[in-house]
């Protein structure tokens, strides 16, 4: 499915899901949500290869802090499918406004897909799905308050099974920085003025459990 596509069902889909008092029209609307997007383009290149995105390291249930945000990931699982969902590995997270700016939103600082390394390479995202790219709307979308916190669960789905012997190894947050700069020429942004090591984070899911 293309990304026009994507977007027209995906806003068809919620809109009906707003609406539908019918369980049998809630029914039909199901497979809709679970089928597979078009993979981000940039998602080869997160993980392994001469184009890896630069990024700061951490171990799980520690805080790491970008000069906006502070991130850690508390827990990893598998969930199995339901009559009404997919597999998927879910990566619970809690997200910290480090800023004193009221109200601020992860898509205000231009935060990209959040993606998955497993342990054999491969990657999965979040949009890979209508359903996660629903789900992490909830994380890019909620205002945090000044120094505020937030407790997310991103479950990155397939509808292949999954292969429990290959788990997520690593968790990928980036931030278009560049382009939030080229947006606001000459420092007239509010947001990404500090200079930091990498506003990207690369969690390992390996340790620190």
């Amino acid at each position: 499915m293309n990304g026009n596509a994507a977007g027209t069902a995906i806003r068809y889909a919620v809109r009906m899901m707003q609406n539908v008092t019918n369980g049998r029209v809630a029914a039909m609307l199901l497979p809709l949500l679970l089928l597979p997007l078009a993979p981000a383009a940039s998602a080869a290149t997160n993980e392994g290869g001469a184009q890896q995105v630069g990024a700061q390291s951490g171990c799980m249930n520690k805080w790491m802090f970008d000069g906006m945000w502070r991130v850690r990931v508390t827990k990893v699982v598998y969930a199995p499918a339901t009559a009404s969902d997919s597999n998927a590995w879910q990566v619970t997270m809690q997200w910290g406004n480090g800023t004193t700016i009221a109200s601020l939103r992860p898509t205000d600082s231009l935060k990209g897909d959040l993606v998955i390394a497993l342990k054999d390479g491969d990657t999965m995202s979040a949009s890979d799905t209508t359903y996660g790219t629903l789900d992490e709307q909830k994380l890019d979308y909620h205002a945090f308050p000044a120094s505020g916190q937030f407790t997310f669960t991103q479950p990155f789905r397939s509808a292949n099974p999954l292969d429990q012997t290959n788990p997520p190894a690593k968790l990928l947050i980036t931030f278009d920085v560049a382009k939030y700069r080229s947006y606001h020429p000459g420092g007239s942004g509010q947001l990404w003025r500090q200079k930091t090591v990498s506003p990207n984070f690369r969690i390992d899911l390996t340790c620190g459990a």
